[in-house]
């Protein structure tokens, strides 16, 4: 396939994806019989703007960036075209110049998605300070890694220029597996403080749910998110023996014990099917094929092993995100369905669910059933009103059905 062609094929798939985003935001929710039996007009009204506040932004962002990308290739092809190997203390410098101005480019975006739309729906209790701490100790992780690994996709590109995509890929695996393995114990604390669940009779429950699951949970902490936000949520990370689960506080604060009991069970069913193993797999089969498309642009581009490669890389993975990003969301939701089985099945009844599924929509602003457009675009999980009727539904199935 010409060059031309494959960044034409790219960067049309990716207009498509921002394309699906603009239509799904530009188009009226929809709203069936059941969702407004459980749902308020004000409240569907309220989600709806939120969401759209967001997307916009979010539009703006990613629009904002690719040109940023576009106009860093036209700056590097211009002026390294003379001098495409600079030492790489100087190629170090260029990279951290270029990620600072890329941040600060997007710094007014972020703060007004991250802290103005949050604070006019509700949602945040952070002061300006306290958000702009949290997000210097986040822009200067990512920038660390960033830099660290763009200059050493310039060591590898000029000193193995027929095998870099290959290196490329075992130095990203083994990032997937370090990260996994030492982010809860690194990065987590920076943001929150963790405490053990503690109290009279839930931690016990949960310890007869992991048995009845089969599997063994290292630990079960609450993270102090209530300073920052209202909204509830929980998740699990880390590996081997950094695997845990993590409850917001606000989860506890505001929700029944059978919901949050509901929620763990969800979480030990993305353990219980491997999904973290099943993601780290997947993300280093991607990053191979995605590195190696990209060494076969570059070689017929005669790029492949100097400078003037970097820009046209993040330029090149900025499209393929976009262009992927809806056959990742259906795998990622898929996963989350299965889990959402597992839950049920512990639990026996769908009952917490449903009740679960209904706090979280108007604790977390959510819209309950979007536009098909975004969902296939964005949603990584089903929408709340598809997991309410997938609960009652084979709730119903195992017997234990909706209490009424």
């Amino acid at each position: 396939m010409p060059v031309a062609a494959a960044w034409i094929i790219l960067g049309a798939a990716a207009l498509l994806y921002l394309g699906f985003i603009l239509a799904g935001l530009l188009a009226a929710v929809p709203v069936d019989g059941a969702v407004s039996l459980l749902f308020d007009e004000p409240f569907l009204t309220r989600a709806a703007a939120y969401q759209r506040a967001g997307l916009a932004i979010s539009l703006q962002q990613q629009l904002l960036s690719l040109l940023f990308l576009a106009a860093a290739v036209y700056l590097v092809m211009r002026f390294f075209k003379a001098a495409p190997h600079p030492a790489l203390p100087y190629a170090a410098g260029y990279i951290v110049l270029f990620l600072i101005a890329q941040r600060l480019l997007s710094l007014p975006l972020d703060f007004y998605r991250g802290y103005t739309i949050e604070h006019r729906f509700g949602l945040s209790l952070q002061t300006a300070a306290g958000w702009f701490a949290d997000y210097g100790k986040s822009a200067l992780i990512g920038l660390f890694i960033a830099a660290a690994a763009l200059t050493g996709l310039y060591v590898l590109i000029t000193r193995w220029p027929a095998r870099w995509w290959f290196f490329g890929g075992i130095a990203f695996t083994l990032f997937l597996l370090l990260s996994g393995y030492l982010y809860p114990l690194i990065i987590d604390p920076l943001f929150y403080r963790f405490t053990d669940l503690e109290g009279e009779g839930l931690p016990e429950r949960i310890t007869g749910l992991s048995e009845k699951a089969g599997i063994r949970v290292e630990r079960i902490l609450v993270a102090d998110a209530g300073r920052r936000t209202s909204k509830a949520n929980a998740y699990f990370s880390g590996m081997g023996r950094t695997r845990r689960i993590v409850i917001y506080d606000t989860l506890l604060q505001n929700f029944t014990d059978e919901e949050v009991l509901a929620v763990i069970a969800h979480e030990m069913g993305h353990w219980r099917h491997g999904h973290l193993w099943r993601n780290v797999l997947l993300g280093a089969a991607g990053s191979f094929a995605a590195l190696y498309a990209l060494y076969r642009v570059l070689l017929k581009m005669g790029l492949h092993a100097d400078f003037r490669a970097l820009p046209l890389a993040l330029l090149f993975f900025a499209l393929l995100s976009m262009a992927v990003s809806p056959a990742r969301s259906a795998l990622s939701r898929s996963l989350e369905r299965e889990a959402d089985r597992t839950a049920l099945s512990l639990i026996g009844e769908s009952a917490p669910f449903v009740s679960l599924y209904c706090k979280l929509a108007r604790s977390n602003l959510s819209v309950v059933q979007p536009h098909p457009l975004l969902k296939a675009a964005l949603y990584t999980h089903p929408p709340l009103m598809e997991r309410i009727e997938a609960a009652r539904r084979e709730g119903g199935a195992i017997g234990g059905g909706e209490k009424r």
